[in-house]
């Protein structure tokens, strides 16, 4: 089913829109946008604690990825339920798809989950998620235009005890020289940036633009940004400026790229 807010967004059970109707040259993805389960489910304490970390969604990331939309006007997606529940940025054969724990928890809504169920999560979320990105990208194809496609994540500042002591990641497999023009913008807007980090594109890590990207010949990227620029309301509106900055900058040399290749 999908609901129609306005001209900008789109709910439907498997995602959110944002401007489905731009041609832009960019086309936004948030795969771990929110941290809702379905209808149904029924987390313990400990679970909806699990739910409000790292582990069930990407905190900040949605709000990165529609402020970036609204500013650039570009279209944007994002997944509708956690990543606990089922993973859009991995491929369906992927062990971690669904979890069936963290941390040495079990989680309830994933305890008994075989092949008929995992099927139905599949075909009733991530296809559709997926398809929904294909037709976004084939709107602006057949119009002649090829946009950069550009994947928005956050990751925890500590992991298993580890620091990870940088602000922004910039994840690449093929496009190292538009991977360094942004992350030579956000180091000029002052963040520490590192490259196919805190995981590799060249490993694999970047599935959800990475499989698009391949499969219509378009150049893609994976930002990962530190959860702890979103500490507070001032911090996240000025790291929004900072990668509209950079993203902008962006997108002005993969069009000279376009036009001079």
């Amino acid at each position: 089913m999908r609901i129609r807010r306005n001209v900008a967004e789109t709910i439907d059970a498997s995602y959110d829109l944002l401007l489905p109707g731009s041609l832009a040259p960019l086309v936004l993805t948030c795969e771990h946008a929110r941290n809702r389960l379905p209808a149904g489910c029924a987390p313990d304490a400990h679970e909806r604690t699990i739910l409000r970390s790292h582990w069930g969604f990407d905190i900040g990331a949605w709000q990165v990825t529609r402020a970036l939309a609204r500013r650039l006007g570009a279209s944007g997606i994002g997944g509708r339920w956690s990543r606990l529940w089922i993973d859009l940025n991995r491929r369906v054969d992927d062990p971690t798809l669904i979890r069936e724990s963290v941390e040495g928890h079990l989680l309830s809504w994933n305890a008994r989950v075989g092949p008929h169920e995992r099927e139905r999560r599949v075909l009733g979320h991530h296809a559709p998620y997926h398809e929904a990105l294909d037709r976004l990208i084939i709107r602006r194809l057949v119009r002649g235009r090829r946009p950069l496609l550009l994947a928005v994540h956050t990751f925890t500042p500590r992991l298993s005890g580890r620091p990870r002591s940088f602000d922004a990641g910039v994840l690449y497999e093929r496009e190292r020289h538009l991977a360094r023009v942004l992350g030579r913008e956000l180091r000029r807007a002052g963040l520490r940036v590192r490259y196919n980090a805190p995981y590799s594109g060249m490993a694999g890590m970047m599935y959800s633009v990475d499989r698009h990207g391949k499969h219509h010949g378009l150049p893609c990227l994976e930002l990962e940004l530190n959860q702890d620029l979103f500490s507070g309301r001032s911090r996240a509106a000025a790291l929004v400026q900072v990668v509209e900055g950079a993203v902008r900058e962006l997108l002005s040399r993969a069009g000279q790229r376009a036009r001079s290749g």
